[in-house]
Order: C-alpha cells, then structure tokens, then sequence
C-alpha cells in the first residue's frame, strides 16, 4: 500500500461502515486533498481487495476487509524478509528508538523480551543469498565474494 493509502485504511479502520464524504472529512482538511483524490484510493484499495463498498440508501459504506494487525504483520514480515536474521535486531532496536511508548507499553515489550529469551538460540544463523550481507557469518563480511 501507498502512504496515501494507508491514511485512507486508517480512517476505515477507525471508522468501519464510513461513506466517501466521512474519510473525505477526515483527511481533506490535514492532507489538503481533494475529494476525487479519495475517492480514487478508495478505488484502488478496493481494486486490490483490502476494503469493500456496499450500497446502504443510495450511499456506499467502505470497510476494511483486512485487520490493521494483520496488514501490519504482513508489512513487517516484508519487511523482515529483507533484512538479514542477523540484523533484524537492528529493526527492534530503530523501533524502540524511534517509536513512542508509555511506560506501560515499555514494560509490556520489556516482558515480551524476557519470554522470548527463554526459547531463543545462542546465536541467529544468517539465512542470506550468498552477497547479500556484512554480517560477517561466511566469511570477509560478504560471504566470501570479497575481502573487508
């Protein structure tokens, strides 16, 4: 999804049932779009299956068909599959550097680290297509294809 389009997936997931006018409300006065540059993303994301428009007395009503949760797993999992397993550390780490969290939410991340400390290997085993990283697992940084 676009950054576009996630503002309008936003709105839909906090307001499910919400006609074209509802999400141009929201976003026009903040964004500054038109109402034809909503309607067009409500277009899109229902071209690609992540809303459906249903027809209630003359006016559509839009709804997520996918969960917030869900669509942002499914991004983090992209987004991990780019990342070397050695480094996904590094995307914890930036989250944590970057996000805001209350205390409450600290602790329950904090929680979360010490359960999964309990299962957790040694070491993370580099899962790279030779070249692809610097971890430094196969060799010269570069799984053997050059000197570092």
């Amino acid at each position: 999804m676009s950054k576009a389009e996630w503002q309008v997936m936003r709105v839909l997931w906090a307001n499910p049932g919400a006609t074209s006018s509802e999400v141009i409300t929201h976003l026009s006065s903040v964004l500054n779009w038109q109402g034809v540059t909503v309607k067009t993303l409500l277009g899109r994301l229902r071209d690609k299956g992540l809303i459906i428009a249903e027809k209630v007395a003359g006016k559509y009503h839009y709804r997520a068909l996918v969960s917030e949760r869900d669509k942002l797993l499914q991004e983090i999992s992209t987004l991990q599959s780019s990342v070397c397993t050695t480094k996904q550390v590094d995307l914890v780490r930036i989250l944590l550097e970057c996000g805001a969290f209350s205390k409450a939410d600290l602790e329950d991340i904090s929680q979360l680290a010490l359960e999964k400390r309990e299962l957790a290997p040694e070491r993370v085993i580099c899962q790279c297509i030779a070249g692809q990283c610097t971890c430094g697992q196969h060799g010269g940084g570069c799984h053997g294809s050059r000197e570092v």
